[in-house]
């Protein structure tokens, strides 16, 4: 049945006079009725009887256009509506009218909405060793174990496999104790004769989502003589009702939810796909399809996070596994042919494990690809740069010269021959580079991997892999860092000690640290 008084909160008063001019026309065409002409005392026809002016609201369709008239019936899925302006009847599904106007009339006559605002309460979030966590509320801190109210039940968490406690933690209350729990606290704290007291009790029931003992207590709260918002609470209870005959539904979308909350997206799913066959027929199977759809959001954005995390992960752990290999032809070559496939097969796994069975390379690669992009991390080839040969250690760079401050020397000219000297000896090199056999190149590389410690050629194999897979978005220009030995210059000044013949006192050689490259290279990536 439409709840009149409840209808005509929402007319426009514009309507209330549209209909009280109607119904006055109608009256006076009833004093004057039209006769049938060949028997001059019988009616030609009846004019429908309009709606009542209280009933009549306007009617916003999707398009735009509007309706007077009033609602007869409804259900889940579409309403009666009589016209103002013929008294013809016609069904309106939900989905035809404005959305805004389709939830209100909808919340007005009971329909449930699944995602009702529920009780909160400050809880504790314990993180384990090892990434786990446990929420709820802490009951007891004494002995080696922490006592933890949770999902209706109490558990002892070891302080051994604590890492950290976070306090002042907002839960859902459903998600630490039982329904009957809180109903037991809330109904303890109550005053049962009081008709407000009993009003406040039926609204904290309906944040646990415990509709049945709502309607008991907005029952109560009538009986006891009410005195404010009456229409109000008559509708409420009228909705609760309705909840309350939907409340084993109800706790069956809710344990969906609190699945997909947990990250157990698969069995949040499979609970709601048989919704329709385990409640046929139900009124809250608009409801069960919204949930699924705001599901299978949550698990796309969960999936992405957890791909953009472990990628990273995955990144930083195999590179380091690869460094301990002695060979660095076969680390550099890993790097480039088969890392990226090595990444992903790891990610797929935990995403599987963490998210859903159902993603498979195809949605990893494309959650990958389609990442939020933070802030850049860096990586530093170090003292490993001119590994990558002079050209492409410096391709692309923007210099850092870390030159202190100051008065220029007095010796310039002595200082512009050493420099002269330096420049000719590295074309020197260079030239003698170009005719060196490819194999010494090899040796001088493996032998320097070989010696290099574990942390520097991990640092290096996960910034060659960076810059050459194509997994990673690059900051277009990487950072060239002077040589701390040789200014970046790539070569230095070496002293002649003991017998020296004429005025030779020095020599040019080329720099111990970055082997003639002149700079070190850093990269920047997310």
């Amino acid at each position: 049945m439409t709840d009149k008084r409840s209808i005509a909160r929402i007319v426009p008063a514009g309507a209330l006079l549209l209909a009280a001019w109607y119904a006055a026309g109608q009256a006076e065409a009833q004093e004057r009725p039209l006769l049938d002409p060949a028997s001059g005392d019988r009616l030609l026809f009846q004019p429908p009887a309009p709606p009542a002016p209280d009933d009549v609201l306007m009617l916003k369709l999707r398009d735009g256009s509007i309706r007077w008239g009033s609602i007869e019936s409804h259900d889940v899925q579409a309403f009666e509506f009589v016209r103002l302006d013929n008294g013809g009847r016609v069904g309106v599904p939900w989905s035809l009218i404005d959305p805004g106007q389709a939830e209100e009339l909808r919340t007005l006559y009971g329909y449930v909405e699944v995602e009702a605002e529920e009780a909160l309460i400050d809880a504790e979030r314990l993180l384990l060793q090892g990434g786990g966590i446990v929420e709820g509320v802490i009951l007891s801190r004494e002995g080696d174990s922490f006592l933890v109210k949770t999902d209706g039940n109490l558990q002892m968490v070891p302080k051994r496999r604590v890492r950290s406690v976070e306090s002042g933690v907002r839960l859902s209350a459903l998600d630490v104790y039982s329904r009957e729990e809180l109903y037991g606290i809330y109904s303890a704290e109550t005053d049962l004769t009081s008709a407000e007291m009993n009003l406040e009790l039926a609204r904290r029931c309906e944040s646990i989502l415990d509709f049945i003992h709502a309607v008991e207590h907005f029952e109560k709260a009538l009986e006891l003589g009410l005195s404010v918002d009456v229409d109000k609470v008559e509708g409420m209870l009228a909705r609760a009702r309705i909840k309350a005959q939907n409340q084993e539904q109800i706790e069956y979308l809710r344990e969906a939810d609190r699945l997909r909350k947990r990250n157990r997206f698969d069995d949040a799913l499979a609970l709601l796909q048989a919704f329709p066959e385990q409640f046929e027929g139900s009124s809250l199977l608009e409801d069960a399809r919204k949930q699924e759809v705001r599901t299978l959001e949550a698990r796309d954005e969960a999936l992405k996070d957890l791909v953009r995390t472990r990628w990273n992960h995955w990144a930083r752990k195999l590179t380091r596994e690869k460094a301990r290999d002695d060979s660095f032809q076969a680390a550099r070559t890993w790097a480039v042919e088969q890392a990226s496939a090595e990444i992903l097969q790891r990610v797929v796994g935990d995403v599987n494990a963490r998210i859903t069975q159902a993603a498979n390379v195809e949605d990893v690669q494309r959650a990958w690809e389609d990442r939020r992009r933070v802030r850049y991390a860096s990586t530093t080839y170090g003292n490993g740069t001119w590994l990558l040969g002079r050209e492409r250690a410096q391709q692309g760079g923007v210099e850092e010269e870390e030159s202190a401050e100051g008065a220029v020397s007095e010796i310039d000219e002595q200082r512009k021959a050493i420099e002269d000297r330096i420049k000719r000896y590295m074309e020197n090199q260079r030239i003698a580079r170009r005719s060196a056999a490819s194999e010494q190149a090899e040796d001088e590389s493996q032998v320097f991997w070989e010696t290099w410690s574990s942390n520097n050629r991990a640092a290096w194999l996960l910034s060659y892999y960076v810059e050459e897979s194509g997994d990673y978005e690059l900051r277009p220009l990487p950072s060239l860092r002077n040589c701390k030995t040789c200014g970046g210059r790539g070569a230095v000044e070496l002293l002649i000690t003991g017998t020296v013949t004429g005025q030779q006192s020095s020599s040019v050689g080329t720099c111990p640290l970055c082997r003639g490259v002149q700079v070190k290279r850093r990269v920047y990536y997310r």
